[in-house]
């Protein structure tokens, strides 16, 4: 059986274009660098039924540079209330794609921070945070 080098050459190119084709990484060399929170700091009184949004937003060294941190892979995080001492101030209470609102809870004073945390996508055990801090009347 002769073979042709052709033949051969546009097996070898097919394969190539669909190995390269079902494993191009989008976010493959975009490390996560910092995360913003926003807002920065807030008064539960100044918020409809004193509930409050807060977004997560990430600085990646690749283009989009600022986008939501979505905590899904390759970046998985989450974004938490840090109750200090224990105490119940704020419950969550709806989370999104980079979101988190949370709702002080009746009664309690005091102030919370709503942690944002995710992977920097570097092949590292990095993980990037970021604050927010919500006063409950």
């Amino acid at each position: 059986m002769q073979v042709r080098p052709a033949a051969v050459l546009g097996v070898v190119l097919l394969g190539l274009a669909l190995v390269s084709c079902s494993s191009v990484n989008p976010n493959s060399g975009r490390v996560l660098t910092a995360i913003s929170v926003s807002p920065e700091n807030a008064d539960a009184s100044q918020f409809p039924n004193g509930q409050v949004t807060f977004t997560a937003t990430g600085q990646f060294s690749l283009p989009p540079l600022s986008a939501p941190v979505t905590f899904k892979s390759p970046y998985a995080g989450s974004f938490i209330v840090d109750n200090p001492g224990g105490q119940t101030i704020a419950n969550i209470v709806s989370t999104g794609t980079g979101t988190i609102t949370v709702q002080c809870a009746s009664g309690v004073t005091g102030t919370v921070n709503l942690i944002a945390s995710a992977s920097a996508n570097n092949g590292t055990q990095i993980v990037v945070t970021g604050q927010g801090t919500l006063s409950c009347p």
